[in-house]
């Protein structure tokens, strides 16, 4: 029976440890030891049972991983620092004895000049530039198998709840069933049923489907087989397992568009109250309860991979990978997608940050920069908060130290603003030093202020993700509901709208299309109004490349001259099913370069259009 050292003879052990101590000191001539650090109270007695060789005493120690890991200093035995308890393994203890013994020097670290070999624009693939419409670019990341997947599991489930009469849905009926959420997020009411009132209804909506059939969709949306979800006790149980597919389907269509060299890794959070034992606390959020989301964006805030954060990522974990504890594995994971040695530059804050990790990165070819805490930098010389914040030491100050990890050069430096801010970078240091303007209180006026490179470049590209949050909270979904499973796939559908609306605008700048970008509230409405009226028949991808002189464009400016008809979306106009010919008032044909009038409009686009025997503007419009 194993038996844990009584207070005795950790008494004597220490009194040992302290006599060898003394006998170090005074045999002069050798350098003093460097700072030990133990992970652990389970490795301070080993080792100090490996000072004592005169006993041979039998005992094990109770194993206390769970602890936070402790470290010594021999200068200062009183000075215990806790940190944040992580899952211990025989990798982590390892590097970290291994990263704590850094010795940091004062120097600047010279900007790698290997940076500036990125290509200034990235080249998409032709399979991207050949998107013209919305409803197109949204398709190429919401893939129609995409959605027939989640229609074949809502009928499953539609099935399994009941089997005598189930609800179906059709591959249309799901199409505007996503275009009424699309209209929902421009068109707000604070109750979903009003947009079907007769007096205050939205026609769009009203016309599409009506109030119990949308209804019944939501209630039996579904995205994954629950017969094949695997038991809690099971080693590879998935608690995403509901919403797998969608995740790995839109993560691996993301992935698919070429990566910028800055890229930001931040948290995001899906907001609702809802309770479910997945629902995290961000105190610094806007939205400050929800579902926790880990993206990599560009700086402009389009998506190349997320994760949803469920507690148990440990099955994530692929063999050749360090074990850098959970948020550091978290940017492991996310860097997957990263070209290697491409000299690309990660940018993160000081939740994830860590010598262990940045040295990893850089090894594998990938430059960071990240702010840290200070009690994160074993070793350093940094000054304190306490002591930078003295009124001798002005506003801009700042200092840095580079060290070498395992030929990895990273530099730490610290800048008092407001506050101090401490950045550890593997490619770039203080200098140059630039100059910013700062409001002085004592002189009531602004002042010049001296900035380190370092921070300029942090600020300048560390804003991707909240970029993408400004994006979604202009217009989003807040249809309410009480699967957990809906309100993330409401907030992953609004992502990828975000992402294909993103990636329209660089493709028309790209190929130097004349045609001016939609804004996002228009961009939204034509998806939603494709989404809504295109026939089932007609799959909407057309490729092509999108022309300088469009039928779009031109039907812009003859509308500038006369009265106003809406266009329908090129998807629905060439989608070839239920455009016939009504007969109507006296207008003008809205056909480009057409100046006849007409009796004739298309029930289905609402377009007064020419068909007699000198023109047939009905057939030029709906195939042009």
């Amino acid at each position: 029976m194993p038996r844990t050292l009584d207070s005795k003879t950790i008494e004597e052990y220490l009194q040992v440890l302290d006599q060898s101590e003394d006998d170090m000191d005074s045999s002069g001539g050798e350098e003093a030891d460097e700072e030990i650090y133990y992970e652990n109270n389970r490795q301070l007695l080993a080792d100090l049972i490996n000072e004592v060789d005169a006993e041979d005493v039998d005992f094990s120690v109770e194993d206390t991983s769970d602890n936070p890991p402790l470290i010594i200093d021999n200068a200062d035995e009183s000075s215990l620092e806790n940190e944040s308890e992580e899952p211990q393994n025989h990798q982590t203890v390892a590097s970290r004895q291994r990263y704590g013994r850094v010795t940091w020097r004062r120097t600047n670290l010279t900007t790698i000049q290997n940076i500036q070999n990125f290509p200034q624009s990235i080249q998409y693939p032709n399979k991207i530039l050949e998107l013209s419409t919305p409803y197109q670019f949204f398709s190429y990341f919401f893939t129609q198998e995409l959605r027939d997947k989640i229609q074949t599991e809502s009928n499953l489930y539609a099935t399994q709840k009941n089997l005598s009469n189930p609800f179906v849905i059709s591959r249309n009926d799901l199409n505007k069933f996503l275009g009424i959420l699309i209209y929902s997020s421009i068109v707000k009411n604070p109750n979903f049923r009003l947009y079907w009132s007769d007096q205050y209804g939205y026609e769009p909506i009203k016309s599409t489907m009506t109030q119990k059939h949308f209804e019944k969709i939501c209630s039996v949306l579904h995205f994954n087989d629950n017969t094949t979800h695997l038991p809690q006790d099971h080693p590879n149980h998935d608690r995403l397992h509901k919403i797998r597919p969608v995740i790995d389907e839109l993560n691996t269509r993301y992935a698919t568009v070429p990566l910028e060299q800055r890229l930001s890794l931040d948290e995001q959070m899906c907001a609702t109250k809802m309770g479910h034992y997945m629902k995290q606390y961000l105190p610094n959020k806007p939205h400050k309860w929800g579902f926790k989301l880990f993206l990599i964006c560009s700086i402009y805030g389009f998506v190349h991979k997320f994760e949803v954060y469920s507690g148990s990522e440990k099955h994530l974990h692929i063999n050749g990978e360090p074990d850098l504890g959970p948020t550091g594995n978290t940017v492991v994971r996310l860097a997957r997608i990263v070209p290697r040695r491409a000299n690309h530059i990660i940018y993160f804050d000081n939740f994830y940050t860590s010598i262990p990790l940045v040295t990893y990165l850089a090894k594998e070819g990938i430059y960071c920069l990240g702010t840290i805490q200070s009690n994160r930098i074993p070793n350093n010389k940094l000054p304190d908060k306490k002591t930078l914040m003295k009124k001798t030491v002005p506003r801009g100050h700042y200092e840095e130290q580079v060290a070498n990890v395992d030929g990895v050069d990273i530099s730490a430096v610290i800048w008092k603003d407001n506050r101090p801010v401490t950045l550890l970078s593997t490619y770039t240091g203080s200098l140059p030093i630039t100059t910013i303007s700062r409001y002085d209180k004592v002189t009531k006026q602004r002042v010049q202020i001296n900035c380190p490179q370092v921070i300029k470049d942090y600020n300048s590209h560390m804003g991707g993700v909240d970029l993408l949050d400004s994006f979604i909270g202009r217009y989003h979904i807040t249809r309410k509901s009480r699967k957990w499973t809906n309100r993330l796939f409401f907030h992953l559908l609004d992502m990828t709208i975000i992402n294909s609306w993103l990636l329209y605008k660089r493709t028309l700048k790209q190929v130097n299309s004349t045609t001016k970008p939609m804004n996002l509230c228009n961009y939204r409405l034509e998806l939603a109004n494709a989404l809504c009226n295109l026939s089932p028949q007609a799959n909407g991808n057309k490729r092509g490349r999108p022309s300088s002189s469009s039928l779009e464009a031109d039907f812009q400016l003859k509308k500038k001259r006369g009265p106003a008809q809406s266009m329908p979306p090129k998807d629905v106009r060439q989608d070839k099913t239920g455009h016939w010919q009504k007969w109507g008032d006296r207008s003008r044909c809205k056909y480009p370069h057409c100046k006849g009038y007409t009796y004739t409009y298309c029930e289905k686009c609402r377009v007064s259009l020419c068909y007699n025997r000198d023109n047939n503007c009905f057939y030029k419009f709906h195939h042009d």
